[in-house]
């Protein structure tokens, strides 16, 4: 009896670190889609090597499926974008990073993305950037 309900204790120990460990990897996944590659400093130093590894590698993958499928698709899909449409072409952006530079777009050619100014631009120009965090859509109500 007593190695029986040792076995069983293990047993349910290993299920839940397996599950554990399966809830931080679709965690990790999810953060891929939301940040579009780009993994947070405050979230790099909470993953451990293995995690960052995984996440690493998890990218790739998504970054050569997405260019094989530009390659088929010339260039006309791209799996980071929003997975809803947008209900308006022009987004109203604010910058909340700095040390962006300057962007090229296709409606208003240069465009200086310094701290702190406020832009109206095309969104498939600046998603990846409000994906990232460095850039805030701003939906007409914020005050300056």
């Amino acid at each position: 009896p007593a190695m029986v309900l040792h076995e069983a204790a293990i047993q349910r120990n290993k299920r839940c670190l397996l599950a554990y460990h399966a809830y931080r990897i679709e965690k990790l996944k999810g953060l891929r889609w939301d940040t579009s590659a780009a993994l947070p400093p405050h979230v790099r130093s909470l993953l451990s090597e293995a995690e960052i590894d995984f996440y690493t590698q998890y990218d790739k993958l998504i970054a050569r499926f997405n260019s094989s499928l530009g390659e088929r698709n010339n260039g006309v899909l791209d799996l980071n974008s929003f997975m809803q449409p947008p209900e308006e072409d022009l987004v109203e952006v604010r910058v909340v990073q700095s040390g962006l530079g300057t962007i090229v777009t296709d409606q208003f050619g240069e465009v200086s993305l310094e701290l702190g100014t406020t832009h109206f631009l095309s969104r498939g120009d600046v998603e990846h950037l409000i994906r990232q965090g460095a850039l805030q859509q701003l939906d007409g109500e914020e005050t300056f």
